[in-house]
């Protein structure tokens, strides 16, 4: 049996039947304490699945639809040039779409920006009336560069400022007053 052992390990007697044992154990070990490994992986663990699942569904649930993000941040392009010119939330930035509302987050909010849609005007004609009446009764806002005769908003201006800040302060929307003397 030696000789056979010897041939094995190339060692004679029983010191190389030991050697033999040991690298036995050391790959037996080696063995279980990979597969522990494998089975308390997060490839093999319920619970990292169900967290991955759960981190996912909420990920989707809370990412705003991408037509209405569109909507926003075109809005708040308009509304705020600044923005819109900027090399990181602008229109060419590296947030894309999503730059306005980091940027609003960061910092619109405690400035008082406005981050809803602008209202479109159901009829553009009318709407330009009820703009210069509104920039009639109001110059400060006529020379707004968010709401006035040269801001990005055009006549949508006077009504979005009527709708977000004019209404609160108890400015008047409408068409102009008839003249004073009845004709």
């Amino acid at each position: 049996m030696s000789g056979r052992l010897k041939g094995l390990t190339g060692l004679p007697g029983p010191g190389g039947v030991l050697r033999l044992l040991v690298c036995v154990a050391a790959v037996l070990i080696a063995t279980l304490l990979w597969f522990e490994g494998l089975f308390h992986s997060p490839l093999m663990d319920p619970r990292r699945q169900t967290e991955r699942k759960f981190v996912s569904n909420y990920v989707r649930a809370n990412t705003p639809d991408s037509e209405k993000e569109r909507l926003l941040a075109d809005s708040y392009w308009r509304r705020y040039r600044d923005v819109r010119e900027d090399a990181y939330w602008g229109e060419n930035g590296p947030m894309g779409i999503w730059g306005p509302r980091d940027h609003y987050r960061q910092h619109g909010r405690k400035e008082g920006r406005i981050f809803r849609p602008v209202t479109e005007a159901p009829d553009p004609e009318a709407e330009k009336t009820l703009a210069r009446a509104y920039w009639d009764r109001y110059p400060n806002v006529r020379g707004s560069p968010i709401w006035g005769e040269n801001s990005d908003l055009g006549i949508l201006g006077p009504r979005d400022h009527f709708i977000h800040i004019g209404r609160f302060l108890g400015l008047t929307w409408g068409p102009p007053a008839p003249p004073a003397d009845g004709k």
